[in-house]
Order: structure tokens, then sequence, then C-alpha cells
């Protein structure tokens, strides 16, 4: 039954997908933002079209159908030799995938770093994986998985119930989310990418958020009302035993835990209701700290894996939400995804590149979701997800740790 499903799943929305990678917001000058205009061809028609549209998402490129610059893919079974003999960008990589997709993520990647030597630009695409909720299964949110250019989506769960917020686990074999499956909120794990979810954390009485593993797998930061009125921060070992309570306050909310990069520190959102504010406490407990974020509302942290003076967060100002990043090393504070009079972004998540950023994309004023990316450098955006694959929301990204 889950194997048919995946099969219909994905028949349902393949080769539709270039045509959904869509531009909503770009800086205005190219030169200012240092983009280079790239011709894309070669041998094999689906993975140039692949190709062009990974490109056409990364804030350095722009995607032209005659040009100076021309990146050729040669692919010869599953072999690819991506290359450009433009002078100025010249390179030739030769690339391995198992498929089209994979092949197809590689050559993007290969263009990526052979093109922006001068730019210092790190591969964004084959290893960046995305778990987020979609209600194309029949309107509850489900848990599923799928890379930028979601050309290969799958189902990780078909509970038919409202989850909630997935997090990949430290080695990207599993997904940690909140799940109503039993009528009440357990932290449930569904592994990848096939497998049945089971409950990892259940019985606990009354709220419950979060499931983020620490970078190292050895640890999962989660807020729990178990003891009170209000959310109080635990960590857990990686099976959920040795609960601890690394914060309990009885007048505020405690939600949207993130580990720094070297597991010493968790940065989480607290305050009263509709007023949170940032703050980092050591991962064994202790003081928090408030972070400056510039005053206002700000929730969602995610902390960059990348680059651990780099946190995301969700921002609201002007009547909307827009996704902000603070740079812990030099004290500023940048809009990736501004938000605007029709779109709201929000609950933002780190790339592999530590530069691009999935954020959340909601109607404003209606009940329409998608995944969009934001370029934390220029501002560009781009629609990852369709029409066909109906609401998706609260996106996780998870890559190799290096």
């Amino acid at each position: 039954m889950r194997t048919a499903f995946f099969l219909s799943f994905c028949l349902s929305i393949i080769g539709q997908l270039p045509a959904q990678v869509r531009i909503e917001q770009d800086v205005n000058a190219e030169l200012a933002a240092q983009r280079i205009q790239v011709e894309v061809r070669g041998t094999d028609a689906e993975v140039v079209s692949l190709v062009r549209a990974a490109l056409a998402m990364h804030g350095n490129f722009s995607v032209v159908t005659s040009g100076s610059v021309r990146v050729t893919v040669d692919r010869a079974g599953n072999t690819a030799r991506v290359s450009c003999e433009n002078p100025a960008f010249a390179f030739n990589t030769e690339i391995q995938g198992r498929d089209v997709s994979e092949i197809s993520l590689q050559a993007a990647d290969a263009a990526v770093v052979g093109l922006g030597r001068r730019f210092n630009l790190k591969p964004l695409f084959a290893s960046t994986r995305i778990a987020f909720l979609s209600t194309f299964g029949g309107g509850k949110r489900d848990v599923y998985a799928g890379s930028l250019l979601m050309n290969n989506v799958r189902p990780l769960t078909q509970l038919r119930c409202e989850n909630l917020g997935p997090r990949w686990s430290a080695d990207g074999n599993r997904v940690a989310f909140v799940s109503y499956a039993k009528g009440l909120p357990d932290l449930y794990i569904a592994p990848y990418p096939f497998g049945e979810a089971r409950p990892l954390i259940a019985g606990m009485r009354g709220s419950l958020t979060g499931g983020s593993a620490s970078p190292d797998g050895s640890r999962i930061a989660f807020c729990s009302s178990n003891q009170g009125k209000t959310l109080d921060l635990y960590v857990s070992d990686a099976n959920g035993g040795a609960r601890r309570c690394i914060l309990r306050t009885d007048d505020r909310v405690e939600s949207d835990a993130s580990w720094s990069p070297d597991t010493t520190q968790i940065i989480f959102a607290s305050g009263s209701s509709g007023s949170p504010r940032l703050y980092v406490i050591p991962a064994t407990g202790g003081s928090p700290t408030q972070l400056s974020t510039g005053g206002g509302y700000a929730s969602e942290p995610c902390w960059n894996r990348a680059d651990r003076n780099l946190i995301c967060f969700t921002q609201a100002s002007e009547g909307t939400n827009s996704v902000a990043v603070l740079d812990l090393a030099k004290g500023s504070l940048t809009v990736a995804a501004q938000g605007t009079g029709s779109v709201a972004y929000s609950r933002g998540a780190w790339c592999a590149d530590g530069r691009h950023i999935v954020v959340q994309s909601q109607q404003r004023g209606g009940d329409r979701y998608w995944l969009s990316l934001a370029d934390s450098v220029t501002g560009k955006i781009t629609r990852l997800t369709g029409d066909q694959l109906k609401s998706c929301m609260q996106p996780d990204c998870w890559f190799p740790r290096r």
C-alpha cells in the first residue's frame, strides 16, 4: 500500500517541476548582486532542464537561452562531465550519480562551484534534503521529504492526523515530529526514506513542541508543559530517555529550540503570547541570555550549522512576517525574505551552502502555504512547491555534518 501510494504520488508531480520554479522577488541590479548570466546545454534534455531549474534558484545566477558563459553537461550513463570554456569562468568537472535526479543535483553543484570560484560559492543542491508538511494526501498534514528541486518527493507518514514541526536527525536517517495520532501530542520519528513512524516520547501531559536533534546526534531538545501551564525547555538522549528540564519559567512560553553547531548551546524563543524574543542557554542548563534582534516579535530561530555566527528567525514588523538573519560576530541584522502586502515568510531552515534558506510562504489573509528558497545575500526568492502538492509548510533542512 505504501509503495503504491509513493509511486502514484511521484507520477502525479513528475514532469511539472521546472515550470514551477518562479522568481518571486529579485534584486534590482544584476551587477550589484554579482549575478552570472549562464546558458546550459547538454546531451540529456531532462538533466539539462533540471540543472537550469537549479541554477535559476541560486542567488548568483540567472539562466538565459543564449550567452557567453555556457555550461555544458555531457551525460554518459551514470557519469557526466560538466564544463565551461569561457576563459573567465573555465572549469571541467566529472560527476557521478545513480539516476537522473542525482546526476542533475551533482551537475548543478559542479556548475555553482566551477563558475563561482571568485565568489567562493559552496555546493547547495546535492547535499540539501528538505522535510516538510503537506496536505497532499487528503487534507491532514503528513510529513514529506525531497530535494530542493522537488523532483523526488516522498511521503514519510500516512497517519491521516495533524502533525507538526518535522525535524531531521543528525544522520539524516529519520525525522522527528509532533503527532496527534493518539489524540494528544506525542513526539514521533519516521525513518527515511521508508519505514513506519513510531512514538519516541509519549504520555507527557500538556502541549509538546520541538524534537530538535543535536548536530552530534546524541541529544534531542524539545518543549513541554508537562510540569505546569507554560512550555518549558527539555533535553533528552537520542532515544527520548534521560529527560531533563533545563529551563522552567512560570510566566513565559519556551519554544522553537535549535542547537549551536558545536552542541554547547541552544537558541529558543521565549516570552508571553504574541511577543516572543530570542534567548541562548547552555545545553546543560543555566541562565539564558537574550539576543538583540532589533526589538519586536522574534521567533522560530534556526542556527546555521555551516556558519555558527548566523541565525535566521521569523521577524514580525509592519504588519507582516519576514525571515531575518542575525550575524552574531558583526552584531548586524539583515532580511533574507522580506514579507509583502500579499506574502508573509516564516520558519526558515538553512541549506548546505550556509547561505540559502528554505522558508515557509503564506498568502496574506488566506490559508495557502508553499515553500520558497531565499538567498540571504541577494534577497532573491524562488518558489519551490507548486499547487499540485497542496499546502506545504514547516520546512527543515538536512545536510551532512562537516
